[in-house]
């Protein structure tokens, strides 16, 4: 994950997945820290009791962290496990901590790189995996996978993740990477859930498996499992703002308003003061279509948040809710902000995102030629920016998604199918990751869609995975174009269900849905 560029689930992220990184790490039961040697996690002990002198972790099939400071031990798991649970601003307090004790802890060293934006922290990351030679082979192993993934060589890091796994059987975290992997990347949902499920059973102390248990059962559609996944998390930080704003969204998922903003306004008035309850807050607000009040809401999470990266994330979230407003001017001054502030903060992923952003603004708005001149600086600016590998990789993902959209509707076949070109080579070089599969089969069928040829277009997209809400929204065009009113109603009472938080992107294809739809049929429980 590289600064709110994976987790917050950009209007790109929305396209081709969100492509949540997986190298984390949380505490685990086993023996504790020893002197200059390989320190496991400790979770049932402190970190400071000694262990018995029987057989080394790794032997016993766990992970090891070498460190001769327990106490850059417990910061360190404890920072990855709220990255593990999507909170990458507390996760990075811990790592820092972990590195103010143990200067030289390898993988901190690497873990808060892989969650830094840009070149710089890439070569960071780059030269912790070289020192580590010498480290017992699992946590060698595991800082190699970090820096794979930082480099945007999924395929590698994933065969590092199952190569951990294999080294450390018994190690929760190995099994919530892999876990991971198989929903964000793959989206094989029950497999993910038994990895993660283990994960639980080994470590009940971490809440980073059950937000992902959570957020598999969101896009299963099963809101009770959801509520009682992330619902646990909540009980088990019941006095942080972050574990009740989680708890907030998921509520706001099962289509319980009242209820989510209750629990939002609870967690905002907690002791410490926090972001997060307000955005949550703000996600209520803007689901009742209060747009003027939830970006209030916004505003003022902003001016409470300590995290840089949490900020620009917040600004960006502003840009498609004047677009689900239908404010297209707004959005586009909105997105010239968050420019300004990226480049402010030398954060070169917002920089290209910013741009991002406006081509998509255009694009849902229909004003296809903007788009294509957006998208154009977007690409250009994803070249000549000094980004890590995963955030050129990623962003061109969802640049070329901006281009496919505006070329394919906007008349410019020839353009559309050199792009989709580009799409297809990499769905063919990412046989694990469904997502970018998903994007290839709704470039396909968008070209086909801006051709003329609906039904095709909608036998393309039927094959696109079920998170992934644009090739939705078209294939709910796409059938109606043909004549299936009837599918078409279908498909958009479908996308409405999914009640998406953290995400104003979803909010647009929400509100142009809601249009569709109107009282020809039920709407969600809202």
């Amino acid at each position: 994950m590289e600064g709110k560029l994976i987790r917050l689930c950009t209007a790109m992220a929305l396209v081709v997945g969100c492509a949540h990184q997986k190298m984390f790490e949380a505490k685990q039961d086993q023996p504790a820290a020893q002197p200059a040697a390989a320190v496991p996690q400790p979770e049932s002990a402190p970190a400071s009791v000694a262990a018995e002198p029987a057989k080394p972790p790794e032997s016993q099939g766990l992970i090891t962290i070498t460190t001769s400071s327990a106490e850059a031990a417990d910061a360190y798991v404890e920072g990855v496990d709220w990255l593990l649970a999507g909170h990458q601003d507390k996760g990075l307090v811990f790592l820092r901590k972990a590195l103010q004790f143990d200067p030289n802890l390898l993988v901190a060293q690497a873990m808060l790189n892989h969650n830094t934006p840009g070149a710089e922290a890439m070569q960071k990351v780059d030269e912790a995996a070289q020192a580590s030679t010498s480290l017992p082979e699992a946590e060698r192993t595991e800082i190699e996978a970090i820096d794979a993934a930082k480099h945007g060589d999924y395929e590698k890091a994933r065969e590092l993740e199952l190569k951990l796994l294999s080294l450390a059987p018994r190690d929760w975290r190995a099994h919530a990477y892999v876990g991971a992997t198989a929903f964000f990347s793959a989206h094989r949902a029950e497999e993910a859930a038994s990895h993660l499920r283990e994960a639980a059973s080994l470590n009940p102390k971490a809440i980073g498996p059950w937000s992902i248990l959570g957020a598999i059962a969101e896009e299963q559609g099963k809101r009770a499992e959801a509520v009682e996944a992330r619902g646990r998390v909540a009980q088990m930080r019941p006095d942080d703002p972050a574990a009740q704003a989680d708890y907030s969204y998921v509520l706001l998922f099962a289509g319980k308003l009242d209820e989510a903003e209750q629990v939002a306004r609870s967690a905002a008035a907690l002791p410490t003061p926090d972001a997060k309850p307000l955005a949550a807050l703000a996600n209520v607000e803007f689901y009742r279509s209060h747009f003027a009040k939830g970006r209030e809401s916004v505003a003022k999470a902003r001016s409470l948040s300590t995290d840089e990266s949490e900020r620009l994330g917040l600004a960006e979230f502003t840009i498609f809710t004047h677009v689900a407003e239908g404010k297209y001017d707004a959005a586009l001054q909105a997105a010239s902000v968050l420019e300004s502030e990226a480049r402010a903060a030398k954060n070169p992923n917002m920089v290209v995102i910013a741009a991002m952003d406006r081509a998509f603004a255009a694009a849902l708005v229909g004003k296809h030629a903007e788009g294509q001149k957006y998208a154009s600086e977007a690409w250009a600016r994803s070249e000549s920016e000094a980004l890590s590998g995963i955030g050129r990789k990623d962003l061109q993902r969802g640049i070329l998604v901006a281009h496919m959209w505006t070329q394919a509707l906007g008349k410019k076949p020839a353009d559309a199918e050199k792009t989709l070109a580009l799409m297809e080579k990499d769905a063919a070089d990412s046989p694990n990751d469904a997502n970018v599969r998903s994007a290839a089969a709704w470039g396909r069928g968008v070209l086909k869609l801006g051709r003329g040829d609906a039904k095709g277009a909608a036998q393309e997209m039927s094959q696109c995975i079920a998170s992934d809400d644009l090739c939705h929204f078209h294939l709910a065009v796409a059938q109606e174009k043909a004549g299936d009113k009837a599918a078409a109603q279908a498909t958009r009472a479908a996308l409405l269900s999914q009640q998406r938080t953290q995400n104003s992107f979803y909010l647009v294809l929400r509100q142009q849905s809601l249009k569709k739809v109107g009282d020809k049929m039920p709407l969600p429980n809202l």
